[in-house]
């Protein structure tokens, strides 16, 4: 759907999404909690990013009648599911939990945090061949600034030669600041998120956000 923020941003919402986000938000929720919060809300957010991938209407016989249905036609081992590590990673299983058949890139960025405005430093990347033929489904928990996904999709745009437009980019949270840039530097990739906040601290963290998702999740 088209959006102010970014020509084509789902933002996907539920009461059932509004509890988990108040499990995961709270700063006294524990590690164990944390992961098991996460991965009920990214398996709602998963089935709300593949929905976003082509598909065609079909008519199905039941039991009983007819139902008009929807039907993927996206083929599983040409789709490729690839994580911003390490936070992205969580995020990628709960998309293989779903279809074992996807194929897996990894891509390591990570922000400076000495630099004033945590400028996205790019370490690794490990991509199947033949990917700019594939649809993209890349994943990164959290968006604030944006610099480490416009780092992941120059990767695969300019270097990759993967086409915006095969791209859904699957995100837990997006501060309002990151989507505009992400509306300037790449409008025709797909977002997707179940949660847009309003600002970001002087340490460029998201508010209210719910911390570093990768150090409560993992326990570090």
């Amino acid at each position: 759907m088209s959006s102010e923020l970014h020509p084509d941003l789902t933002l996907v919402q539920s009461k059932a999404l509004r509890l988990l986000f108040t499990k995961l938000r709270d700063k006294n929720t524990s590690q164990i909690d944390f992961v098991r919060y996460s991965k009920r809300l990214m398996h709602l957010l998963v089935e709300d990013t593949l929905v976003r991938l082509p598909t065609v209407e079909i008519e199905k016989q039941t039991p009983t009648g007819l139902f008009q249905g929807l039907e993927s036609t996206t083929i599983p081992s040409q789709t490729c599911v690839v994580s911003i590590m390490r936070s992205g990673d969580a995020l990628l299983e709960s998309f293989r939990e779903v279809e074992p058949a996807f194929k897996v890139g990894k891509i390591l960025i990570q922000r400076d945090e000495a630099s004033a405005d945590k400028t996205a430093q790019f370490f690794y990347e490990k991509v199947p061949p033949g990917i700019h033929k594939m649809n993209v489904i890349l994943c990164d928990p959290m968006v604030a600034t944006a610099g480490s996904a416009v780092a992941a999709l120059d990767l695969l745009c300019q270097v990759k030669h993967v086409d915006p437009s095969q791209i859904t980019f699957a995100t837990i949270i997006c501060a309002t600041e990151g989507l505009g840039v992400l509306a300037r530097k790449y409008p025709g990739v797909k977002i997707v998120t179940a949660a847009i906040d309003e600002g970001l601290n002087d340490e460029k963290f998201i508010l209210p956000g719910l911390g570093d998702f990768g150090d409560r999740f993992y326990g570090t």
